[in-house]
């Protein structure tokens, strides 16, 4: 019983600290364009990355992708649709690409990203799709989870102040109170009953 108590204690305790697994979300680009253009409003959240694959087969066709939000940009190498490979099965030329990969990795990547599909073929555009992407706010209940890092423009935030202090010191009361309630259940001796014989 007593091990029962104090696994259903540890979960408890445990409950309180939630994040979002991180999402590799695919677009793939072929020769009618991104598939999908515009990723849903609701798919993706700070610290997570879209891949965008090169599938247009058509002959000489290259690919750039651009995304911007707010002033910042990140450039895409040209994408091609396939890559030589060796007798070994590795890359002929190490510079060669058919996938991009970017990811939303801090806190000031949230909000709408505009992306632009620049084809080419030998080298001359031809064609520019556009399309977009929304990064959400990826709240956590722990108040010192951040997907800050140091590869991201700096972006000046506000102070929440005396809430967040004021929740995270209800936490811990909260876990301390928990704890010596646990340490009195584990201290009491076990009840023993007598059965009387006939």
């Amino acid at each position: 019983m007593r091990s029962l108590v104090v696994a259903m204690v540890v979960l408890l305790l445990a409950a309180p600290v939630a994040a979002h697994e991180l999402v590799i979300y695919t677009v793939i680009v072929n020769d009618e364009g991104p598939q999908p253009a515009d990723v849903p409003a609701s798919a993706l959240k700070a610290g997570d990355s879209v891949w965008f694959w090169m599938k247009d087969s058509t002959e000489n066709m290259s690919l750039v992708i651009e995304l911007s939000k707010d002033g910042a940009s990140a450039r895409s190498p040209t994408l091609v649709y396939e890559c030589a490979l060796d007798e070994n099965g590795s890359l002929v030329d190490d510079n060669c690409k058919n996938r991009f990969e970017f990811t939303f990795g801090g806190n000031q990547s949230v909000g709408l990203w505009n992306i632009s599909y620049m084809k080419s073929i030998n080298g001359t555009l031809t064609e520019t799709l556009y399309g977009s992407v929304m990064i959400n706010e990826d709240v956590h209940l722990d108040a010192n989870h951040t997907h800050d890092n140091s590869t991201q423009p700096e972006v000046e935030t506000q102070s929440t102040g005396g809430i967040d202090s004021m929740v995270q010191t209800a936490a811990i009361v909260v876990a301390i109170l928990s704890a010596l309630g646990v340490g009195v259940i584990l201290m009491q001796p076990e009840k023993k009953t007598l059965v009387e014989e006939e």
